[in-house]
């Protein structure tokens, strides 16, 4: 379960290649407390959103936030975006070296990574009087979110949450706030990963198998006398059912 209040939820293994996760993980921490302090990148605003429940394009891009001057990140001319550091730039292309798709890992991190920070800075500003500036935030996250969910770094689940979050902070009228939300998880439905069709059929086929398993056990379980009938037993019969199904596949 998502949890609004807490930022560890975003604190998450954020690819599943086993051979990462320590250099990621270790790149990330490294990443959030390095910036931890700095200002938002959002440049989106409230009045600004789309007809599909998005925020505009151009919104997203804008140059400059009156209230902070903060300036979009660029492109430096080595490739580094502006607000990585050198070094931390190079922590993550050393990373993200070792994954099949060096290139495209990369910028999905670092995209990820900045939503993370915007998320973060947009929880922290919840009671704040800055309402501009938080609305700014949540209608940049709400452009994101879709592709966080394409990617599989948040749930089906975690996404409509959020949207429902986020678009209570953009939208205070309550039916354009429900329609909104409708749009976005329409969105979130034409985003969402693909499941393998050959994948759904062995985990079918797992399932089966391990329910038949299931029915056997507790028909013998049901067919016993009470005084012999030990949970325990039962217990540890289907958790040897499960062990057997799925730990050889």
């Amino acid at each position: 379960m998502i949890t609004y209040s807490s930022p560890k939820f975003w604190q998450r293994t954020w690819f599943t290649l086993a051979c990462m996760a320590v250099a990621a993980l270790a790149v990330v921490g490294w990443w959030w407390l390095a910036h931890s302090g700095a200002p938002s990148a959002s440049m989106a605003s409230a009045g600004q959103l789309g007809p599909d429940g998005s925020v505009a394009a151009t919104a997203a891009t804008s140059a400059s936030r009156r209230d902070g001057g903060w300036t979009a990140p660029t492109v430096l001319g080595d490739g580094r975006p502006s607000d990585f550091s050198p070094q931390e730039w190079s922590a993550l292309k050393d990373a993200m070296a070792q994954t099949a798709q060096p290139e495209a890992e990369l910028k999905r991190v670092v995209a990820y990574l900045r939503f993370q920070k915007h998320f973060e800075r947009w929880q922290g500003l919840r009671e704040s009087p800055d309402a501009g500036q938080r609305q700014q935030l949540a209608a940049s996250l709400l452009d994101q979110v879709p592709e966080r969910l394409r990617q599989g770094e948040v749930s089906m689940g975690e996404a409509q949450m959020l949207l429902s979050a986020l678009w209570a902070d953009v939208e205070p009228d309550e039916s354009r706030r429900r329609q909104r939300i409708e749009e976005g998880i329409t969105l979130l439905k034409e985003a969402a990963p693909r499941p393998d069709a050959e994948q759904q059929k062995r985990d079918a086929a797992l399932l089966a198998e391990y329910k038949r398993r299931e029915a056997a056990i507790l028909l013998e379980y049901q067919s016993r006398p009470d005084a012999q009938r030990d949970p325990a037993w039962l217990e540890a019969q289907l958790d040897a059912a499960r062990r057997s199904v799925y730990s050889a596949n």
